[in-house]
């Protein structure tokens, strides 16, 4: 399908999708309605101000083009293979695929499973560092899962967040108690009979920015003068490294790169590496993750095809809803430049189908529009129902916040004994 036909039948394109006029004619009316209404009761205006209406139109104008749409694909299959292309066009991130020569550091017994410290390489020059957990059992192939780890401003540890930690750091803990219950949830899973794999994301953990590695600003002498894993080190550590996401953005993008490029790319290297290993039945592999590793899960989901069930947790909206005051409450890392032109994040996670696809919200989650999460439930569902699969996608809202709480892992782990252990 050519770029120009995808261009000349975007409006039709919409017209022959249910709901979707109707959608962005009240998106548009609220904002104007909460534009004049911001000026009149002091409400929040949006972040842009007078400047929002320049963007909210062209967004509205400009809708995604590449949303699934089954009168322009004859089948399920010819759209994802031209929604995959385009995705991965716009992620902008093509390095030469390098043989994974993965070696494993460390191999250590725990309660139930077997954890390896293993590295791979992703690309030519890139060490993937990662853990391994294997459950202690009869010899023979278990379903597996890759553990997807979030942001949450904390940069000083990545797959540690969900693993079993022993010694462990008072603020790595509280950290930990907070966004996820307090559960190594990759060990639980392990225990459960899934192998999972769980990897340090670009910028986190053992692929951290080096304070040491960078011109030696007061902020770098400063941070490098505290006590190292201490503390005070790792909360002076993550506020660094949250100051200088920006820098590196800047320098993704004059690269030619994006981050959620790089950080997808070496995700779906991860699957790759996880297909080798013997322990694996590859016909079950499904992955989950929350806030940026739900992000991370849903690209994962949307662009692997051997992922078979996937678990995206409190990172799920339409675009459009965030653009007045939810994007500046994001990380750089999940930019893509020009995406939403072609493809929603809704549509992203939906190239899975017809495999198991479970989407949980909190309605107490402010980093998201509630606008924006009833969007992607409908495209989600629309695609889902469109494509003949309605039965294998669940949308679930929680009265929670921005977390991966006891009850929203109890669903989860339930999902992957559905679609995976059966």
């Amino acid at each position: 399908m050519s770029s120009e036909r995808v261009k000349l039948s975007r409006r039709a394109a919409l017209a022959a999708l249910p709901g979707v006029r109707l959608t962005r004619a009240v998106a548009a009316e609220q904002v104007r309605s909460s534009n004049a209404s911001a000026k009149g009761k002091g409400t929040t205006p949006p972040v842009l101000g007078n400047l929002f209406e320049t963007l909210a139109t062209y967004a509205r104008e400009a809708p995604p083009s590449y949303a699934y749409d089954p009168h322009r694909w004859p089948n399920l299959e010819s759209w994802k293979r031209d929604a995959r292309a385009k995705c991965l066009e716009h992620l902008a991130y093509h390095p030469p695929v390098v043989p994974l020569d993965s070696e494993v550091k460390s191999r250590r017994k725990r309660n139930g499973y077997t954890q390896e410290e293993l590295v791979f390489h992703s690309s030519p020059g890139v060490q993937v560092h990662a853990s391994l957990l294997v459950p202690q059992g009869p010899s023979k192939k278990y379903p597996a899962l890759v553990a997807l780890h979030d942001h949450g401003g904390y940069y000083h540890a990545g797959r540690e967040k969900v693993l079993e930690r022993n010694p462990s750091s008072a603020v790595l803990d509280e950290f930990c108690q907070k966004i996820y219950d307090g559960v190594p949830y990759a060990a639980e899973l392990a225990r459960a009979g899934y192998v999972v794999l769980v990897t340090d994301a670009f910028y986190f953990g053992e692929r951290r920015l080096l304070e040491d590695s960078v011109p030696q600003t007061a902020e770098a002498r400063a941070l490098a003068a505290l006590p190292a894993g201490s503390d005070a080190y790792v909360r002076a550590y993550n506020a660094w490294a949250h100051d200088n996401e920006q820098a590196v953005a800047k320098n993704i993008f004059l690269a030619g790169a994006t981050w959620p490029g790089i950080i997808g790319f070496d995700d779906m290297r991860t699957v790759d590496y996880l297909l080798t290993r013997p322990e694996v039945d590859t016909s079950r592999v499904g992955c989950l993750g929350l806030s940026l590793g739900g992000f991370r899960a849903a690209y994962l989901a949307g662009l692997h095809n051997a992922i078979r069930s996937t678990v995206v947790t409190c990172w799920m909206t339409g675009y459009e809803p965030m653009l007045a005051n939810h994007a500046t409450r994001h990380t750089w890392m999940i930019h893509a430049p020009g995406l939403y032109q072609d493809l929603d994040l809704p549509d992203v996670v939906s190239m899975t189908a017809p495999n198991h696809l479970l989407v949980q919200y909190g309605r107490k989650d402010t980093l998201f529009p509630n606008e924006g999460k009833e969007l992607a439930v409908k495209k989600i569902e629309r695609t889902y129902h469109a494509a003949g699969v309605g039965a294998n996608c669940r949308n679930t809202f929680y009265d929670q916040p921005h977390m991966f709480s006891k009850q929203m892992q109890h669903e989860a782990f339930e999902w992957f004994g559905k679609t995976l252990q059966a």
